[in-house]
C-alpha cells in the first residue's frame, strides 16, 4: 500500500521519503492509496483537523487522522513510517503516574514491543522494561553506532548492571531527566554509578523541566551541570501550547 503520511511541520524526526508531505495538499500530490495525518502534540490538533478536511477535499482516497496526541495505539511500530529511519521504540507507556506527564493517560501501562533495528532509543521509560527485554535491546545495539537513549532514563533505575551492558556499546548520548528538586538525590546516585564509564557531559545530558519558579529552576540547572551532566531546560507545556511573549 502506498501510504502518504502528512505531518503538520517538519522536524528532525520526520521521515524524508517520497511519500511524506508537510501541511496542506499542493498541486502535485504523490500517487497514494491512503492518507494518514500524524499529530504528535496536542497544540497541533486543531490544525491537523483542518488539514484532514483539506486532504479529504483533495483526494478520493481514505484520509485518517491519528497519532500520539489522539492516543493512537503504538503496538505495531514500523520503523521509518512516522519517524525517520534509525529511531526505534522498543516499548511504549510508563508505569509511573507523574502529575505533569501525559504518557500514562494517553498510552497506559508499559508495553514491550517487538525489537526493531535502530540506534536512537525513544522509549518513554526504557529502564522500566523487564531485564530480558533490555538484554535483547542491548544485543541489537551491538550492531549500531552513534547510540542515543533519548527518552529520559529514569535515574533511580540506573544500576551497575546497566553500566556493564553499555560500557562496550558505541554510545553517543545518554539522556536523563530531573523534573523537580525531589529528583536531585536520584540524579546524584546515578552520577556516582556512571563514573566508571568516564563519560563527559557531551554524552551525559539531562532534561530539566522549567516554567514554575525560574529562580529555583536555575539553581537546579546549575546543580545538574555540577554533577557532570549537560542540562537542557525544557519548558513545561500543558495541553495548549504556551506562547512566547
Amino acid at each position: 500500500m502506498k501510504l502518504l503520511r502528512v505531518f503538520p511541520e517538519l522536524n528532525s524526526y520526520t521521515p524524508i521519503d517520497d511519500l511524506v508531505w508537510i501541511g496542506e495538499p499542493g498541486m502535485f500530490i504523490p500517487d497514494h492509496d491512503e492518507v494518514h495525518i500524524s499529530c504528535t502534540f496536542t497544540w497541533d490538533m486543531d490544525y491537523c483537523e483542518w488539514l484532514c478536511l483539506q486532504w479529504q477535499a483533495a483526494t478520493d482516497k481514505q484520509v485518517k487522522l491519528g497519532g500520539p496526541a489522539y492516543g493512537s495505539p503504538c503496538h505495531d511500530f514500523i520503523p521509518g513510517r512516522y519517524v525517520r529511519e534509525g529511531i526505534t521504540f522498543t516499548s511504549r507507556g510508563c508505569p509511573n503516574k507523574c502529575e505533569f506527564c501525559f504518557v500514562p493517560k494517553r498510552e497506559g501501562k508499559l508495553v514491550e514491543l517487538p525489537i526493531t533495528m535502530g540506534n536512537i532509543i525513544q522509549d518513554n521509560n526504557f529502564l522500566a522494561c523487564s531485564r530480558d527485554h533490555k538484554k535483547k535491546v542491548f544485543e541489537m545495539l551491538k550492531t549500531q553506532k552513534g547510540i542515543c537513549f533519548k527518552g529520559g532514563l529514569q535515574t533511580n533505575l540506573i544500576d551497575h548492571w546497566f553500566v556493564d551492558q553499555i560500557k562496550n556499546l558505541r554510545i553517543a548520548e545518554l539522556w536523563f531527566a530531573c523534573d523537580t528538586d525531589k529528583a536531585l538525590p536520584d540524579l546524584i546516585k546515578a552520577a556516582e554509578i556512571l563514573k566508571p564509564l568516564k563519560y563527559s557531559r557531551h554524552k551525559l545530558k539531562c532534561y530539566v523541566l522549567v516554567g514554575e519558579n525560574m529562580d529555583r529552576e536555575e539553581q537546579r540547572l546549575r546543580t545538574v551541570y555540577e554533577l557532570g551532566f549537560m542540562p537542557f531546560a525544557m519548558l513545561y507545556q500543558p495541553k495548549g501550547r504556551k506562547k512566547k511573549e
